[in-house]
This record gives structure tokens, sequence and C-alpha cells, in this order.
């Protein structure tokens, strides 16, 4: 089968590699959608000195093969959450995957099979194009779903967004769904102006030559937005989240940060009485409620820039890798 090979040092390749072998437990999937996300990008730009790694986490596809017991035929339409929890704790119970403190990623969607979980798989509406369940069921809107169930939203509230990213333009996109007045930071030209043509952002602000505090503060009758939702991961923009956010706010922190940030817990939360939450994928659950609101109207199609044969992965991988292409989706089947 076909598949993207990640070589290190910012490099890749499409090339034949074996097909996946199914074990029992496993459903082997054909992917019809796989969806590019930055989480990838370390990986890519990683060294390696030899082998390499099949990318990616996000796929809409069809079952090939499955055990008898696990509920899934041949030609099921599903998408693919990969976190393998343990199975035995509480969160697994729960089927909160994501919390289980043994937790194990499945992935290599980036490939024209690929063989996950059982419990990493879920059935989707076939009714669906494969195009919009990667986005349902994957980082894009699942964060977004994630973050905005633990917010007070309501429409006209301004909420502030810091970076239009693949999961800025999610939460953006879902924001406006809610009815929204969101104003979005992005240092990238390319992604402002995604944010406003594609994702329907309300305003826009380069934080490389505006004072984003003082133009929230002006906005916000002196006192900065209520809600503050960080997408970058950048460091300084999750510490100016805390910073511009109002005394009794909420600062809701979706974008990956494993290195160090250093804060003032009785400047920057205690004494501001400030709430600080993450969002952190989605799950079977979740799923469902996005397809839910798709029904009612939120469109996600508008955020993909970019619609390629996996034979053109390299080309596009390195553009989304630079930041200039919105949500990415690769076609393994075409």
């Amino acid at each position: 089968m076909k598949a993207v090979r990640f070589l290190g040092n910012g490099v890749c390749d499409v090339a034949e590699v074996p097909m996946p072998i199914r074990k029992k437990g496993e459903v082997l999937l054909k992917v019809m959608s796989s969806a590019v996300c930055g989480s990838e990008n370390p990986s890519y730009f990683a060294e390696r000195t030899e082998g390499y790694m099949i990318p990616g986490h996000e796929m809409s596809g069809q079952v090939v093969e499955a055990d008898e017991a696990s509920g899934f035929v041949p030609g099921d339409t599903v998408v693919a959450q990969i976190m393998i929890g343990c199975g035995e704790c509480l969160y697994c119970k729960q089927e909160t995957y994501t919390f289980c403190e043994n937790l194990e990623y499945g992935g290599s969607t980036h490939a024209q099979y690929c063989s996950m979980d059982e419990k990493c798989v879920i059935k989707a509406p076939s009714d669906i194009p494969y195009d919009t369940l990667v986005l349902l069921g994957g980082d894009t809107v699942g964060v977004a779903n994630r973050a905005a169930k633990q917010l007070d939203l309501a429409p006209g509230k301004l909420v502030y967004v810091s970076g239009a990213g693949p999961i800025g333009l999610g939460v953006i996109a879902l924001l406006k769904h809610y009815g929204c007045y969101v104003v979005v930071s992005e240092p990238s030209k390319y992604r402002r102006d995604y944010a406003v043509e594609h994702a329907n952002a309300d305003k826009v602000l380069d934080p490389t030559t505006m004072d984003i505090k003082k133009v929230l503060r002006e906005m916000t009758e002196g006192v900065g937005p209520e809600i503050i939702i960080e997408c970058s991961g950048n460091p300084k923009a999750q510490l100016e989240a805390l910073e511009f956010a109002r005394c009794g706010g909420t600062v809701m922190l979706c974008g990956e940060n494993y290195t160090e940030l250093k804060i003032i817990p009785s400047m920057h939360i205690i004494h501001k009485e400030l709430s600080v939450k993450g969002a952190f994928y989605f799950t079977a659950a979740d799923f469902t409620d996005m397809v839910g609101m798709y029904r009612e109207g939120l469109d996600v199609s508008t955020l993909v820039s970019h619609r390629v044969p996996i034979e053109q992965a390299p080309e596009v991988i390195a553009e989304f890798a630079k930041g200039r292409t919105g949500k990415v989706i690769l076609h393994p089947q075409d």
C-alpha cells in the first residue's frame, strides 16, 4: 500500500510499504480521508538517522475486516479516536480514554490502510462526506467542542481567540455557530485572511504590529475579554492570555505546550480570581454531539484549504508546516 513516510529533518515522501497486519481486537480500515494536524510537526522536523514513521491520526473511512464480536462489519463508515486506554480504570469505564494514566496511541492514518484497536473506531453516518467526517471526528472540531462545553457562550458575547492554525480555525467556526463575536490574533497574514474568509471571524489582529491588550481593553470597556481561548501553544501567547483576561474571566488552553511556562500565581490567577481550563481531543460521545451540530448547520468544509491525493502529500505538508495552509486533507485512495 502507499503511505506517507516521515524521514526526519523536515523531509517526507510517499512510498510502498507493507500492509498493516490486523491483530485480534483490532479493526482493519480503508482510509478515505486523513487530515494533517499541527501536532505532527515535531515528528516531521525531528532528527532521524534511520527508518521512518507513518504519521496521521485524524481519519474517516471504511471497515475492511474486524472480529465478529466487535460489532463492526465490512463496509461500515467510521472515524477514529486514537487514544487507547487500559480499559480497566475509572476513566476508561466512562469511555474517556484521554484521561487514562496508561494511555497509548494508535494512528498511522496517512496511508491507504491502517489497523486500529476496536475501542478507537467509532461508527459514523454514511450520508456525511468523508472530508466532513474527518473534521467532526478529529482535533479540528473535537478540541473546539471540548472547549465550548466548558464555557458560558452566548450569542453576541465577545470571545478572544489566540492563534488561527487548524485548532484555532475549528474553535472560530464553532464559536460562530454559537453566535459569538470572535476576535482573533494571528501573526500569519495568510491565516488572518483565512480566519475571516473561511471561518467567519469578526475581527483579526496582528500581534507583530499591534498592542493586543490595548485593543482588547478598548473593545471591552477597559477590562479585557471575559473568555479567552488560546490555540497556538506558544508560551508567550499563553502567558498573555492570562494577562489579557478580565478579573473573574476564563482562559481556555487548547494549544499544546510541553515546555515551561513561568507564571506568578498571585498576579495571574489568584488576585484576578481567574478560571484556567484545558480542552483535549474528543470522545465517542463528543462525536455524536458534533454530528448533531452538523445536522443543525455547522459548516466545517470551509476550514479546508487543500484536498490532495496522497502522492502530493510531501509538497502540501511542507506548506502546512510553514503555516501557509488551512486544514489539509489527504485522499489515500485517489
